[in-house]
């Protein structure tokens, strides 16, 4: 079905259908689109019933919300569409993901109360647009401004302060003067905003194609005082602002964080969030040695916890808080690599990372290029060499070289005393590294191992 034949039911109905919002918007930008929604003056309830008549699939994403879905054929293939009842007003309650509505009488009510200029068109069923709110000059000029005051529209629903930034970073647009100051004052109440709700928008603004445009609308959220009010941890980078950290940086840590994140090579999330907050625990591990040289000892470990305290706040699944954590916590292991480190060293890093390997390679990219010369051609060139090691020595470390119950007997023989369980960690990875070197089997029978064991029996206490 298309959008000819869904005006077409609404017409035979009596109702009005309208374009609305950001596929108008892409429309004018000369933009794909995959963000199809509609407004209508139908209520949630007359909207199923004429889609249902007229055969198409049809069901509620919130009758309170005035929201139906259905999908209509487009030049990218089916997509979902959303058709909502005009809404006049919308307001969130604290840490709430859903709003509170109250439905409108005409299209121009609805798209007053919308986010922005930009957002607040719409198109009727026979191409002519309707821009009470001068959206279509906006986008000439390349400009986020909201379409009521400031702070009336993030009254609304503060998650919208957030959002001015998100589409400054996509669409290359500047934020309106009296926009941007009135996100300033107003910047405490995103804290009445559900944090998943700060997610979304923050990995679609960190995740951008344009790592540079993500960059340069991160300084821009510091200079609002949006970012501190998430993400209050920055705060002791901002005080250091303008110190040292030693030859091998251009800048401050703030300085060199923003020019890790504009240098990304990966469009990973997990990537992208870990060069925001890699170097976020150094404010707290700053040491200067006598002869004045500078030093962050241990601050990645530190750096670790706090993006961990990050990612639960924005609630993080599980998995993202692991990579994030893991990410941040090892971000110095590859650019510590040197030519000296042994086969084992190698493999090791591969085994410790796991799935994260290449994400961790290319934060550590980012990273290194972010350095001053010659350190971020040396280390460029040594994490090259480290990269063809690992293709070498670890092209597909993730698979079982021994045997599933190796573990288990070694633990009984030992006891099952789990004082002995560091023993037995060390003896399985040093047989593995065996396995990997070629001086035993793979995937023997144990007693192949067991009686290698009883031979060598150094292999408990030190690493091959």
């Amino acid at each position: 079905m298309t959008i000819e034949e869904l005006c077409g039911l609404w017409e035979e109905a009596g109702h009005k259908l309208y374009l609305v919002g950001g596929c108008v918007r892409d429309r004018l930008l000369k933009k794909p689109t995959a963000d199809y929604d509609l407004a209508t003056d139908t209520s949630p309830e007359l909207t199923m019933r004429i889609l249902r008549e007229a055969g198409w699939r049809a069901y509620p994403l919130g009758i309170e919300f005035g929201t139906v879905a259905t999908t209509m054929d487009t030049p990218g293939g089916p997509e979902e569409v959303q058709i909502t009842t005009f809404r006049c007003s919308e307001s969130y309650r604290k840490g709430s993901r859903h709003p509170e509505v109250v439905f409108g009488g005409s299209i121009v009510e609805d798209l007053v109360r919308r986010d922005f200029t930009i957002n607040a068109m719409a198109m009727d069923c026979s191409g002519n647009l309707i821009d009470p709110v001068g959206g279509r000059e906006d986008i000439q000029r390349g400009l986020i401004r909201t379409p009521m005051e400031p702070e009336e529209t993030f009254s609304e629903d503060p998650l919208r302060m957030l959002r001015a930034f998100r589409f400054a970073c996509s669409l290359g647009f500047e934020i309106e003067e009296g926009t941007f100051r009135a996100v300033s004052r107003r910047k405490s109440m995103i804290q009445g905003i559900s944090r998943e709700r700060w997610k979304m928008e923050m990995d679609r603004l960190l995740a951008d194609p344009d790592p540079r445009s993500t960059a340069s609308v991160l300084q821009l959220m510091r200079k609002s005082g949006l970012l501190a009010e998430m993400i209050p941890e920055f705060e002791e980078v901002f005080r250091q602002d303008g110190l040292s950290q030693g030859p091998a940086h251009r800048g401050d840590i703030w300085e060199h964080t923003m020019d890790a994140v504009s240098k990304a090579v990966s469009d990973s999330p997990c990537v992208r969030w870990a060069l925001l907050l890699h170097d976020i625990g150094k404010p707290g591990c700053r040491t200067v040695n006598g002869d004045g040289r500078v030093h962050f000892y241990g601050h990645e470990t530190r750096g670790g916890e706090i993006a961990l305290a990050v990612a639960e706040r924005f609630r993080f699944s599980k998995k993202e808080r692991q990579c994030l954590a893991f990410l941040v916590e090892n971000h110095m292991r590859p650019v510590h690599y040197t030519e000296e480190w042994s086969d084992r060293a190698v493999r090791k890093l591969a085994r410790d990372a796991g799935g994260h390997l290449q994400e961790l390679l290319d934060l550590a990219e980012s990273d290194i290029a972010a350095h001053a010369e010659p350190f971020a051609s040396d280390g460029k060139g040594r994490l090259e060499e480290l990269r063809t090691r690992l293709d070498i020595l670890a092209p597909d470390l993730g698979r079982r070289v021994l045997p599933r119950e190796l573990g288990t007997i070694l633990m009984n023989r030992l006891g099952s005393n789990i004082s002995q369980a560091p023993r037995v960690g060390i003896a399985l990875s040093n047989l593995e590294e065996l396995v990997l070197q070629g001086a035993l089997p793979e995937l023997a029978a144990p007693d192949v191992y067991l009686e290698y064991l009883e031979e060598h029996p150094e292999v408990f206490g030190r690493h091959c």
